[in-house]
């Protein structure tokens, strides 16, 4: 029989034997989930999304620290998220003479809660065709009671050298003027200052004077028309031709930031946290079962050959992983990941400081292992039928790899099982320790959150430590199934 059909029915025997149990059962389920969800994440996610993650421009026209959407249900009041692509958008109206071109676009939102967005935000990057001279971009709001607040934005580019215009508006600078033609009686009567400083309340907000002759401002609940006009002063240009350039834009887009965003909220930069925590899975597991894995087989080897061998080689690995265990794992990590981080400046930062924190969790890891391995081998090889394998002339390498291993396979699965959780934790406690590597992995999530939120921001802390609770109970699931197939008494 090959090794192949050996490894095959060992599998096979080892996963009958698993899911024959209760514990067995669910943690092979949660693992074949875990599996499946990050084999869907590398196959979908960017290879680069860590830099996505960590550019906060990226992330611009979310709201900030907000809540998931359907947190609505459960009685708390959601303002609508909105963001209106132009280049998809008909015009409402287009309009050509005398070398000017205007072209019109109406936007509708509903405030349906008794809230404000956050803001409004217009991101422009456009190219124009030759012949256009200039353009004048401006925008007005017709709010639900009908008064309209003109000229919120009023922007000129000239195209002199360019073809292109990139910019970006996350305030809407003309709303003070704006404010003043459309309410001058109760402007007059408030701090005009306060306009700017809550731009939101006054976009969206209807001002009422009271009874005690002061105004109060409170959401206007509605649909709110953003007229959106574009004027290019041109000469031989068609609509038609400024029309498919303005189609084919890089952006061209107005947001109304609300207060609640996607299935799992956002942080303090505006950073979707289900993709943050989507792409954290394989990480998990790439950590988890890759320190493990190595650990054990260098643990099972020196233990193997320090056990069979004895002598000199068995006192030098002896000695070695006592000096190994005599040296504090957490703040030898915490020097070499924070000497990283604050001396490589690479483009490869994140990945070399992650490599680093994989090869000192190595290095530390495998020592417990060798001395337990060791013990059994000196038990093991003194068996009669490993002294018969001698007798008859077979070679140590023989004698190691038929008689001895495999009789520690069910003890190494069961090690490798529970020590797999282990250098999740490490590296998430590593994370919200301050060394992070840049990845946007759960514990680097955990870490933001800690440095940045506040525990009424629970959207932002608990599914992280959710994630982390669930990968370890995986695994220690299915230690406590494999206990039972090293141990087979435990079945009684």
């Amino acid at each position: 029989m090959s090794l192949a059909s050996k490894a095959y029915d060992s599998w096979v025997w080892l996963r009958k034997e698993i899911l024959s149990q209760s514990a067995g059962k669910v943690a092979f389920a949660l693992l074949l989930a875990l599996v499946i969800i990050s084999v869907y994440a590398v196959i979908t996610m960017p290879p680069d999304y860590n830099r996505y993650w960590n550019v906060g421009v990226y992330w611009r026209h979310n709201p900030k620290n907000a809540p998931p959407e359907w947190v609505s249900s459960l009685g708390y009041a959601c303002v609508t998220h909105r963001s209106y692509d132009l280049r998809l958008a008909e015009p409402v109206q287009v309009s050509e003479g005398a070398g000017r071109l205007d072209i019109s676009y109406n936007l509708t939102y509903d405030l349906g809660v008794k809230d404000y967005p956050q803001g409004v935000k217009v991101s422009v990057n456009i190219g124009v065709p030759q012949g256009v001279r200039n353009l004048r971009l401006v925008l007005n709001l017709i709010k639900p009671d009908g008064v309209t607040l003109r000229r919120l934005i009023d922007y000129t580019a000239d195209f002199i050298n360019t073809s292109v215009l990139k910019v970006d508006f996350d305030e809407l600078g003309g709303l003070t003027l704006a404010m003043l033609e459309a309410y001058r009686d109760l402007v007059s009567r408030i701090d005009i200052n306060e306009i700017s400083l809550r731009p939101s309340k006054y976009l969206f907000g209807a001002l009422i004077l009271t009874d005690n002759r002061e105004v109060a401002v409170t959401p206007l609940q509605g649909r709110y028309v953003f007229n959106i006009q574009l004027s290019f002063r041109v000469d031989g240009v068609s609509s038609q031709d400024i029309l498919k350039y303005l189609r084919r834009s890089q952006t061209f887009l107005v947001v109304v930031v609300g207060t609640c965003y996607g299935i799992m909220g956002t942080d303090y930069q505006g950073r979707d946290l289900a993709e943050g925590l989507f792409y954290g899975f394989p990480i998990a597991l790439v950590i988890g079962l890759l320190v493990a894995l190595i650990s054990s087989a260098i643990g099972v080897i020196a233990g193997l050959v320090s056990g069979y061998y004895g002598g000199f080689i068995d006192e030098l690995i002896q000695r070695f992983v006592d000096i190994l265990g005599s040296i504090p794992l957490l703040p030898i990590l915490i020097l070499v990941g924070k000497s990283i981080q604050v001396t490589y400046t690479g483009e490869n930062k994140p990945l070399i400081m992650l490599a680093t924190i994989f090869a000192v969790l190595i290095v530390f890891s495998w020592g417990g292992l060798a001395i337990v391995i060791r013990s059994m081998t000196l038990s093991l090889k003194s068996e009669l039928y490993v002294e018969a394998a001698k007798a008859v002339g077979a070679s140590n390498m023989r004698i190691i790899s038929k008689h001895i291993l495999p009789q520690l396979v069910p003890y190494i699965a069961a090690s490798l099982v529970y020590s797999t959780p282990n250098a999740i934790i490490t590296e998430a406690g590593l994370s919200v320790l301050g060394i992070q590597h840049g990845f946007p992995t759960w514990g680097n999530i955990l870490s933001e959150a800690r440095l940045n939120g506040t525990m009424a921001y629970w959207w932002w802390i608990l599914p992280p430590g959710f994630l982390i609770a669930i990968v370890s109970l995986t695994f220690v699931l299915l230690g406590l199934s494999l206990e039972k197939v090293v141990e087979p008494r435990l079945k009684r």
